[in-house]
């Protein structure tokens, strides 16, 4: 798959999110009748916006060394890995903030704003994981993965009480994962391919 096809099919896909989270965010309403948007970017109860980017930039940097390290250690992480760089194979570093950013916004909006705002930490988990399902068992880390990332991204959610610090943790780790990816994928000379095998 080409890298602009790739991002085309992203930006679809992740802007269709937040938008379904945007109305969401909306309409919805909690227990109180306060609308669920008015939850995403309060402070004034929470800690401040410098803890709030200090917090998910560096939580997004760790999440980062323990993707790799997996990596090493965990063959079928290693195999996943291999099939991502292929994918992946041809998106410049740019493309990959692009898809980072797309990613990182739309998924929190909707699980991390609507999902667990309104129906909690462990359904909005779950929902996150399930929407991470590859074709074949190989990709079943990724859905492994995906359910721990989504459950540290759910905590913090908790924790900061704002979309801020899990939006740009999502964002460290997508950002920097998918740029080692891609330019893995191509210094190995591996056109992008689709999801198969």
């Amino acid at each position: 798959m080409p890298a602009s096809r790739l991002l085309s099919l992203a930006a679809t896909t992740y802007s269709t999110m937040l938008a379904v989270g945007l109305a969401w965010g909306w309409l919805g309403t909690d227990d109180n009748g306060q609308r669920l948007l008015q939850h995403w970017w309060t402070f004034e109860d929470g800690p401040s916006i410098a803890i709030g980017v200090g917090a998910g930039v560096l939580l997004g940097l760790i999440g980062v060394v323990l993707a790799w390290q997996l990596e090493r250690t965990v063959p079928g992480i290693r195999q996943l890995s291999e099939r991502f760089s292929a994918i992946l194979a041809g998106l410049e570093p740019r493309g990959a903030c692009i898809l980072a950013l797309f990613s990182s916004v739309g998924e929190e909006v909707l699980f991390r704003g609507c999902l667990q705002t309104q129906w909690g930490l462990w359904p909005a988990t779950i929902a996150f994981a399930l929407v991470h399902v590859g074709p074949n068992r190989t990709w079943l880390w990724w859905t492994f993965s995906a359910f721990v990332c989504g459950l540290g991204l759910a905590l913090l959610y908790e924790h900061q009480g704002g979309l801020l610090a899990p939006i740009l943790m999502h964002f460290v780790i997508n950002a920097i994962n998918i740029t080692l990816l891609a330019r893995r994928g191509a210094s190995a000379g591996t056109p992008g391919t689709i999801l198969h095998s």
